[in-house]
């Protein structure tokens, strides 16, 4: 039987140690170390918090979980369980192996391929997952324990952190999955004193006009949401927050291409929306050539939105990810390339995404 009361442990930290947090790695290996290399991380002076969802949907994950398991041994680094990461716990203890079976052939990209790879094992809709995860606990035990034994929250004297959310500052919640799967944690009402800081759901499934993939920070609720979309989205980035005396920055990276703006572009616009995954449903209320006018469902909003963009889900239309803003830049600016439209290229410029004439990009 699996416990799935919450692991918590708490932490001391000097003040003058610089604190950095980065949520949603997702086995994205070589983007992790870039950033920590961008932001200078030296654990002689910074204390590392890794947020959950280490694992999954990217590419790197057994070279992603060496490398963890080196980095964990300092003292200064830190690490947490994510939703994600709880494949480790269903092969360790044989838990809901039907659902994970569903998962894994639905996701490619997971650590539990990877090692069965390692032991010339294919995972198929025909799998004995029984079989299959008595085999992966002969040879890696000791990866799978490493991560199914991670902390769910680590709290220091002013910060909590937890991978999707907390409940209360006593307990923070009744059991794991409060703390791993609460869904877009952000927006609940609810205050704390210390700073709460999360992933789990991309900063811009937070945003309605313009998409914004940078730390979301609530001063008044004392949540702060660090999740960039980081593999799980086209424009996404991984974030890393930093804690130092008291003041908030950021930092952030991704493997998009680069272009440069040749030319100031300050257009007009009154007002601009942004889909979100959550709210994609649209209804297609006229089309003309290689636009569709559409209904956003969820909030009764009207926008053209090119046919490319659109797509059939469960009978209805859907647009994720989409937006009609049209982004300021200025000349010599460098900005990155998410996919180009006729006339048009999406790009993003420090963390926010939106449209600029393609004649002012230089690939």
């Amino acid at each position: 039987m699996i416990d799935r009361s919450i692991c918590a442990k708490s932490i001391s930290i000097p003040s003058n140690r610089r604190i950095i947090a980065i949520s949603d790695i997702h086995a994205n290996l070589h983007i992790f170390q870039k950033l920590l290399k961008q932001i200078q991380f030296d654990s002689t002076l910074d204390e590392l918090f890794l947020v959950g969802d280490l694992l999954e949907k990217g590419q790197q994950n057994m070279e992603t979980l060496s490398y963890l398991m080196k980095l964990s041994q300092d003292s200064h680094v830190h690490l947490m369980l994510g939703n994600c990461d709880f494949v480790c716990k269903n092969i360790l203890y044989e838990y809901r192996l039907d659902f994970l079976h569903e998962v894994l052939c639905q996701r490619q990209n997971s650590l539990i391929h990877e090692m069965a790879a390692c032991m010339h094992e294919k995972i198929t809709k025909d799998t004995d997952m029984v079989r299959l995860a008595r085999k992966l606990k002969s040879t890696f035990r000791k990866e799978l324990t490493f991560i199914a034994d991670l902390p769910h929250v680590i709290e220091t004297q002013d910060y909590i952190f937890a991978h999707a959310a907390i409940l209360n500052e006593q307990t923070y919640g009744n059991e794991m999955r409060d703390i791993m799967r609460h869904d877009r944690f952000f927006l609940k009402n609810i205050a704390f004193h210390k700073y709460v800081i999360v992933g789990h759901i991309p900063v811009s499934e937070y945003c309605s006009t313009i998409c914004d993939f940078n730390p979301q920070i609530d001063q008044r609720k004392h949540i702060i949401a660090i999740d960039g979309g980081n593999a799980v989205k086209r424009a996404g980035q991984l974030n890393a927050l930093i804690l130092h005396h008291g003041q908030f920055s950021f930092a952030h990276c991704d493997d998009l291409p680069e272009g440069i703006i040749l030319s100031n572009y300050t257009p007009k616009q009154k007002d601009s929306i942004y889909i979100t995954w959550h709210e994609r449903a649209v209804h297609v209320l006229k089309e003309e050539k290689n636009q569709a006018y559409c209904q956003q469902i969820a909030t009764g909003r009207r926008l053209w939105i090119p046919k490319a963009f659109l797509y059939e889900e469960n009978g209805n239309f859907s647009a994720e990810n989409y937006t009609n803003y049209l982004l300021p830049v200025r000349q010599g600016e460098t900005v990155k390339i998410i996919s180009l439209y006729e006339h048009y290229a999406l790009v993003k410029s420090h963390g926010i995404m939106g449209w600029i004439p393609r004649s002012i990009l230089k690939q």
